[in-house]
């Protein structure tokens, strides 16, 4: 009977092992998250836009827009026309859904509504009704 007990006794380590390497199994599933949120549109919104086509049409090289969103809602347009510059500048905000824009120009324009039909880190694409614009980004 000895050598039964013995044997019970060797075996009084498992269940301590087993145990703890269930709950270093349960540590490292709760502590790595699957669901990496990425970039909210704010973030991929931010930064300078070149106007690459407008309805699908590219754009000539001596006609060049350059717009930039800043995260603090402030906006900037600069439009060179065969070296003429013109610059633009005014707020921007999201609609409640944030998949419209609306750009509120400094100078006396009209509100400027945009449907944002794609947005990644280097395409936006803005519709307002009537035209189609695509930028990239550098």
């Amino acid at each position: 009977m000895k050598t039964l007990s013995r044997k019970k006794e060797g075996n009084s380590w498992k269940p301590a092992i087993l145990l703890s390497c269930l709950f270093a199994c349960l540590v490292l599933l709760t502590s790595c998250s699957k669901d990496d949120p990425g970039p909210s549109k704010t973030e991929l919104l931010t930064g300078k836009w070149n106007l690459e086509e407008i309805n699908g049409m590219n754009l000539s090289s001596s006609f060049q827009i350059e717009v930039t969103f800043d995260a603090d809602g402030d906006y900037e347009e600069e439009i060179n026309n065969n070296g003429e510059l013109e610059r633009y500048t005014g707020e921007w905000e999201w609609n409640s859904d944030q998949d419209e824009i609306t750009i509120d120009y400094d100078q006396n324009f009209s509100d400027w509504e945009l449907d944002v039909e794609t947005l990644s880190t280097t395409e936006l694409e803005l519709e307002d009704g009537s035209d189609t614009f695509l930028f990239s980004k550098d």
